[in-house]
């Protein structure tokens, strides 16, 4: 009768358990998400979003769902264990940034506090520690000036749980900083380590300076961080982009400039911020590529490898990762790149019912 409970206690046990199995499993393939952008005078005209099998090579063409009845347009902010942040460009408090599993095809609208900030007047991250967090940073003018007589900023963070549905001020995050204007986002964005990095331009009357931000999640620390120094002087910088990248068994920032001669030869480098010695950041350049067309575009770093792609292929340097419907969209292009996992975590929110797109492909 005692080996009958046992066995008994043990189908129950294992009944149990499916659900969490079945919700956060760690088998997930190695998937891909691509946003390749269009722009013309550097204005974002569309999207096409794309989820790509790595083992297999199959591409499938991702809708972004409508949380709203606005048309205006959208920024993929970040994905992280199975789900995607994105901000919507609506006038709209309640719906300006959503949570959104792909595969569920959930979506969770994340309720802004005043003012209603939207990049690139504004810095949103997402990661996860425990919980899923989004956090936003944006810059204010201060009332008072420095000694010097000149305008003062300061930035303002606070930080949203999944969890708890709220959010709350990041107290103190800004004493290491000095910013000399505001702040506005220009680039992408990715995690290392629940340390969060974006590229940003400080502006002011005067003079305007791109760096990077970095935002230590455990510490609640942002600070700022220079850019390597370009020594190329008979060139310009074309584009930059944040990546991760694996420098002798450590997960590090990495950051690529591709650059442009006068002839329109186009290269890049790969830059990695280092950490060798305590309270010592400095960067090395561990990769150099060129000269390549300007069809192409690097898109970022998988496997330690540099991703390139064009409009109708993406590719490393051992050859075609994947190949991509072409469209007839005349204007210029660029890529983010995302790793994905496909989790089923529940978001209990909107269906996704209703999409952005029209064919794939959403005018703002």
């Amino acid at each position: 009768m005692k080996s009958l409970q046992n066995r008994f206690k043990a189908l129950i046990q294992k009944v149990v358990e499916v659900p969490k199995h079945f919700l956060f499993s760690t088998k997930t393939k190695q998937l891909l998400i691509l946003d390749r952008f269009y722009f013309n005078n550097n204005n974002v005209c569309g999207h096409h979003l794309f989820l790509l099998d790595l083992k297999t090579k199959q591409l499938k063409e991702l809708h972004i769902p409508r949380v709203t009845n606005s048309d205006m347009g959208y920024k993929i902010i970040a994905s992280c264990n199975g789900l995607l942040c994105i901000s919507h460009y609506s006038l709209d408090h309640e719906s300006t940034i959503f949570l959104w599993n792909p595969t569920t095809k959930q979506t969770k609208r994340i309720i802004q506090q005043p003012p209603l900030l939207l990049p690139p007047n504004c810095l949103i991250g997402f990661y996860e520690s425990n919980d899923f967090y989004v956090v936003r940073f944006h810059s204010f003018e201060v009332t008072k000036s420095d000694s010097l007589g000149k305008k003062a900023y300061a930035i303002r963070g606070e930080k949203y749980s999944l969890s708890k549905g709220l959010w709350r001020k990041i107290k103190g995050c800004d004493q290491n900083l000095i910013l000399k204007g505001h702040l506005f986002w220009t680039e992408n964005t990715v995690t290392v380590k629940e340390t969060l990095f974006w590229i940003a331009m400080e502006v002011n009357e005067k003079v305007s300076h791109e760096m990077i931000i970095s935002f230590d999640s455990c510490n609640d620390v942002i600070s700022k961080i220079e850019m390597p120094i370009n020594s190329s002087k008979d060139c310009v910088e074309v584009y930059k982009k944040l990546v991760m990248y694996n420098h002798k068994g450590d997960s590090c920032v990495g950051l690529i400039i591709c650059l442009e001669s006068k002839n329109m030869e186009q290269w890049l480098y790969l830059w990695v911020l280092c950490n060798e010695y305590e309270g010592v950041e400095y960067w090395i350049k561990v990769q150099t590529i060129g000269m390549f067309s300007t069809l192409e575009r690097p898109i970022g770093v998988w496997k330690n490898e540099v991703l390139m792609a064009t409009k109708k292929r993406m590719h490393s340097i051992r050859g075609t990762v994947a190949l991509l419907p072409e469209d007839d969209i005349g204007a210029e292009f660029s890529y983010n790149l995302l790793s994905y996992e496909e989790r089923y975590f529940p978001l209990h929110d909107v269906e996704e019912i209703d999409y952005f797109e029209s064919g794939g492909f959403m005018f703002i």
